[in-house]
């Protein structure tokens, strides 16, 4: 999502990364120092800033969850599955989900909002970035086989996203990039249960 064609102009902790990247890290940055508890990242991929940003006394417990093959390779995630259908015993489980630049890329982002709705707990909080006027970066990446293709199936507006967040008690969302309210590159959102 940070690559080509795209320029990695803005830096960070030595870093360089897109606007579209550099944004959601500035997001980040103001919300990720609030959260504490148990928390999960769906669809780390292996980005380690958002873990970076959260104070360790905050962080009861931290796990990544992915079921993505970027190349040939497999991302170090503590917990491989689909976010379209995650484990039983999860229900109520999480205090914070971490859902960054994946949604995009899930088959059905209904049943995927459905099931992070149902392992947050009541009171938790889904802090959650989709881009939306953002070329289509669907790709054979590796090998070519089917279990290394990236898929780039939505662009969802803010109305989409206000749609999915419905059953959330309270819902922020914010847009970034572009050139004005309705040309947003990405958005971020914020949701309480």
């Amino acid at each position: 999502m940070d690559g080509n064609p795209h320029p990695k102009n803005k830096a960070w902790r030595g870093q360089k990364y897109s606007d579209t990247r550099f944004a959601i890290i500035k997001w980040l940055e103001k919300e990720l120092p609030t959260v504490s508890g148990k928390i999960i990242n769906i669809g780390a991929g292996g980005w380690p800033v958002p873990k970076s940003l959260i104070p360790p006394a905050n962080i009861k417990v931290y796990k990544t969850f992915d079921k993505k093959y970027y190349g040939d390779t497999k991302n170090v995630v503590d917990i491989r599955g689909d976010v379209q259908k995650m484990p039983p015993e999860w229900t109520n489980k999480w205090d914070v989900i971490l859902c960054l630049e994946v949604i995009e890329c899930v088959p059905n982002p209904f049943k995927a909002f459905k099931e992070m709705y149902r392992v947050l707990r009541p009171g938790g909080t889904l802090l959650l970035s989709s881009p939306f006027n953002y070329r289509f970066f669907g790709q054979n990446t590796g090998l070519g086989k089917k279990k290394n293709r990236v898929y780039d199936y939505w662009r969802i507006t803010q109305d989409g996203l206000e749609e999915l967040c419905k059953d959330f008690k309270q819902v922020e969302i914010k847009g970034f990039g572009g050139t004005g309210p309705h040309d947003r590159f990405t958005y971020c959102v914020k949701a309480t249960k």
